[in-house]
């Protein structure tokens, strides 16, 4: 894999859009203060690729820019010759975006040959096309930040699947899994041929069977044909006898339903009974609503009496609120009273205040200034103590000097000589004075830090007293200020009460004086309303006596019609009116012809039913004759052993097809069997255990000697790798004691890390294996100079080995800066905290 171009947009500290062109590039370095975005160059490239970065696998929408509400990441890469673009989207809300895009060519309006959406379809082809998943890749192509030492101390498993990655070696497995589709596949070819030749053996042994089944239903077939038409007619008498019969029973059926459809005697007499005394009920109806209207019209009067005086209910509602507001200014008018006063006490406090700060200001003057006598007189002190310390030395100095001084020799220090000499003066006290001179210095050091708290506390005060006195100007502007808005209050209060007063008539409490006024208006409606709903109820038992007469009527005519259409099922055309006496007389003369009607329809069923029963037995006997059951369908029988016969031919031919194919079947079994023994073997040598740990192994070792050549440069001999599956240390220097890697301190680990870095590119290149770009974030931070100048060496090493490998190192140590020309320099806004490309990118 190596990368073309990078964009970033609304990605960590990359706000705006910003291209990093990868082409043409080989040792590129990535500078700038800590904080300015270095590393996100690299998780965007992971990011891009996989849908995640080394620090961030999961809560991903963590990466899009505090003041974006979505990042963008682009990334146009190379494998194998072929042109790839990775685009990723995440949304604070929403779904995020993943897609992936082979390209015709590298230019910008390069056509799409393929496209795959999906984050898991994305990154299993990501994983596809580069031989290795996210965690290989972190460990051999991106060695992010604090994790450049993961492949060192990876277990021998991940260790080997970024090995299996890197070279390839992954197409193995696919090779395995297709000779083992391919192995079961001819398993079950053998199987279908096993089972060919169990069927050609079973067709064998039934042939002859089947040949004798043949000829019965044959037989069988000729003996119903023959029967035909003696069971078509014997077939149709029985079945018209029947529909007599069913005829008969049809007709008793329907004289039951018209039995059941009578209506009862109760029920007529109900219906005349109704007919009767509906009448009666409509002329009580009607008074009672008479006298119910009168009572409705003495209470509406009432109403519009007690509406002139006091207005009606919408003029209640606007009053209402009027009440509604008096309430709300008199708890504001309160209020304003009780802050006003609240105001009066802050601004007596604020003068009780400015007099407390005065006086603190002329106490700390006072403070000061004896502060001020004290630091002089300490001063005054110091210098008599230097005065005094000078003398000590010199008398000292004398004393030293007369030591050495000989009558008649040179004096040591003039030259001049000694005439004799001077006699011993008493011993100076040189300690004594440098003691007094510290203390003096030690008092004076006190008074002046004495001075200055003073001087601090002086301060204070006069800007507290400052405040004080604008406090009291600031506590008298509030008091007539909440004097003024209690005013204003207080008048619309007693514009609201005056209103209010006009409209109830008299002075009182407001509240109660308006509940008063709407319960007298409130019992007039109710009343009014109440002698309503019983002159609907009036009305509405009216409405039921005329429908009770109304339904007396219909029960009439509905009797009649019932009446009438059971004349009319009897076949009969006979009127009822409808009124008592026809309904009677009707009901009475339809019963006794129901009785006749039943007795005609029960002779003619029985006539019927003897002559079906002898059509039956006659067909029963030539159905005998066939050796059919009497309830057999012959239709059915006919057709089955027409059937039974032509299955019977068609499996004696393909039995005896199936003998002929006995010749071609051990040929097949001979080639199947050859070609399952060799896609046996190569599903047997491709196992894991076997060709590929063959190869891993050899690569290993390959890889701890090229990694131990790279680590004994970077060690000046120092250290080398084992040539183990672990890849521990070789320590040259104790005798050649083997460590483990995490014995290393950081720069040691960093340079080992280093090593098998470059070595894994070394067999790379040499293979044609897929790492065509490599990525370092950091760690030459913990080397020395010299080491850092072997490691710089090392990597240019990898850049010239390989035309067209790209490596990206990550720093912001000054010295790999100044060894590199190739470099992408970024800064951090002072404001923002935004990356700011200086050099090295496009921004959009």
């Amino acid at each position: 894999m190596r990368p073309r171009e990078l964009t970033l947009e609304g990605f960590k500290s990359y706000r705006t859009s910003t291209t990093f062109d990868w082409r043409d590039r080989r040792l590129v370095g990535i500078v700038g203060p800590i904080g300015a975005g270095k590393s996100s160059i690299l998780d965007g490239i992971s990011f891009a690729l996989y849908g995640k970065t080394p620090d961030v696998e999961r809560d991903t929408k963590t990466l899009i820019h505090q003041l974006c509400d979505q990042c963008h990441v682009e990334l146009r890469f190379e494998v194998d010759g072929q042109t790839w673009r990775a685009v990723r989207a995440l949304r604070r809300k929403g779904q995020a975006g993943h897609q992936l895009e082979l390209l015709d060519g590298d230019e910008p309006g390069a056509a799409v040959l393929e496209r795959i959406m999906g984050e898991r379809a994305v990154n299993d082809r990501v994983e596809q096309l580069l031989g290795m998943d996210f965690k290989a890749f972190c460990r051999s192509v991106l060695l992010a930040q604090n994790r450049f030492h993961e492949f060192l101390r990876a277990t021998p498993g991940d260790r080997d699947r970024v090995l299996k990655g890197v070279f390839g070696y992954d197409r193995l497995d696919g090779a395995q899994r297709t000779a083992k589709l391919r192995l079961d596949a001819i398993g079950l070819e053998l199987g279908a041929l096993e089972k060919e030749r169990t069927r050609i053996d079973e067709a064998r042994t039934q042939l002859e069977a089947a040949r004798a089944e043949a000829a019965a239903a044959a037989h069988q077939l000729g003996r119903l044909r023959d029967a035909a038409a003696d069971v078509e007619r014997l077939g149709k008498e029985r079945d018209a006898a029947a529909g007599e019969v069913e005829a008969a029973e049809v007709r008793l059926s329907v004289l039951r339903d018209i039995t059941k459809g009578l209506p009862a005697q109760e029920e007529v007499d109900a219906a005349l009974t109704a007919a009767g005394t509906a009448e009666e009920r409509v002329a009580e109806a009607q008074r009672a609503l008479e006298v119910s209207t009168q009572e409705r019209s003495r209470a509406e009067a009432e109403l519009a009496d007690v509406t002139s005086r006091l207005g009606d209910r919408r003029r209640f509602r606007s009053f209402e609120a009027l009440v509604h507001t008096h309430q709300t200014q008199v708890r504001e008018v309160e209020r304003l009273s009780a802050g006003a006063a609240a105001a009066e006490l802050a601004a007596a406090e604020a003068e009780r205040g400015a007099a407390e700060r005065a006086a603190e200001v002329e106490a700390a003057g006072a403070e000061a200034e004896r502060a001020r006598a004290g630091a002089a007189t300490a001063g005054a002190a110091l210098d008599a103590a230097r005065e005094l310390l000078q003398a000590a030395q010199h008398a000292e100095m004398a004393r030293t000097l007369r030591r050495d001084l000989h009558a008649g020799e040179p004096c040591p220090v003039c030259d001049q000589a000694v005439h004799a000499v001077p006699r011993l003066a008493g011993a100076p006290k040189v300690t004594a004075a440098e003691r007094a001179l510290a203390a003096a210095t030690k008092d004076l050091e006190a008074a002046r830090a004495l001075e200055e708290r003073a001087a601090s506390t002086r301060t204070a005060a006069e800007t507290s007293a400052a405040a004080a006195t604008a406090a009291i100007a600031t506590a008298a502007d509030a008091a007539t200020a909440a004097a003024e808005e209690r005013g204003r209050a207080q008048a619309a209060l007693d514009a609201t009460r005056s209103q209010l007063v006009g409209w109830l008539g008299e002075e009182g409490e407001i509240e109660a004086l308006f509940d008063a006024r709407e319960a007298e208006l409130t019992a007039a409606e109710e009343a009014a309303s109440a002698a309503a709903a019983i002159v609907q109820d009036r009305r509405d038992a009216l409405d039921r006596a005329k429908e009770l007469v109304a339904g007396a009527a219909q029960g009439l005519a509905a009797l009649a019609s019932r009446l009438a259409g059971s004349w009319g099922r009897l076949g009969r055309d006979d009127a009822v009116a409808p009124d008592a006496g026809s309904v009677a007389a009707a009901f009475g003369t339809l019963r006794e012809a129901i009785v006749v009607a039943h007795d005609e329809a029960v002779g003619r069923g029985e006539e019927a039913r003897r002559h079906a029963d002898r059509a039956a037995s006659d067909l029963a006997a030539v159905l005998a004759g066939v050796d059919l059951a009497p309830s057999a369908d012959f239709a059915a029988a006919l057709a089955a052993a027409g059937v039974r016969s032509g299955a019977a031919d068609a499996h004696v031919t393909e039995l005896e097809s199936t003998i002929q194919r006995a010749g071609d079947l051990e040929a097949n079994v001979l080639d199947a069997e050859s070609r399952r023994d060799v896609a046996d073997r190569l599903t047997r040598d491709l196992q894991p255990s076997r060709f590929l740990a063959f190869l891993l192994q050899e690569e290993r070792a390959e890889l701890a000697e090229l990694g131990s050549e790279h680590l004994d440069q970077l060690t000046d001999g120092s250290y080398r790798f084992s040539q183990d599956d672990r890849f521990d240390i070789v320590d040259l220097n104790a005798a050649d004691q083997v460590r483990r890697s995490e014995s290393l301190s950081g720069g040691e680990t960093f340079l080992a890390s280093l090593a098998l870095a470059l070595a894994l590119a070394q067999m790379v290149a040499r293979g044609g294996g897929r790492l065509d770009a490599f990525f370092l974030d950091e760690g030459f931070g913990s080397l020395d100079p010299d080491h850092l100048q072997r490691a710089m060496e090392g990597i240019g090493r990898l850049v010239a080995g390989d035309g067209g490998r790209l490596v990206v190192l990550v720093s912001h140590v000054a010295e790999m800066r100044e060894a590199m020309e190739d470099l992408i320099v970024l800064a951090k806004h002072d404001l923002t905290g935004d990356t700011v490309v200086l050099g090295g990118a496009a921004l959009a």
